[in-house]
């Protein structure tokens, strides 16, 4: 009895620790994203850590993390971080995300978000 109870428990903390992941695995692929202001285009995010983003005019690699239901988007240039960007990531469903610009503050800016969809 005692050896079950191990057992579940060990399956038990392992399910926990796999929900703690940094959700990246839940972004990476090619998503269709429509911006506030009503611009839209395609948002790529793959698992070496790079995201291509194509909305209007704009078209810019960067690389990406997620602290804390954070996206990071950055370059580098010789080892440093030049271009940053934050979002709030607020995952609606598997096929739906939202997220929300922050400022230096980590403070929602207002009107400044992106829908993603699949």
């Amino acid at each position: 009895m005692k050896k079950a109870q191990i057992s579940l428990l060990t399956v038990l903390v392992l399910m926990l620790l796999a929900a703690c992941g940094d959700g990246k695995g839940d972004l990476v692929g090619k998503w269709t994203g429509t911006e506030s202001v009503g611009g839209g285009g395609t948002v790529t995010f793959n698992d070496n850590d790079t995201v291509l983003i194509e909305m209007g005019m704009f078209n810019n690699s960067f690389e990406w993390t997620i602290e804390d239901k954070v996206l990071n988007l950055y370059t580098t240039k010789d080892g440093e971080q030049k271009l940053s960007y934050q979002y709030e990531i607020e995952q609606e469903s598997k096929d739906n995300v939202t997220l929300y610009e922050l400022d230096e503050e980590e403070k929602r800016i207002e009107g400044a978000t992106i829908k993603l969809s699949r």
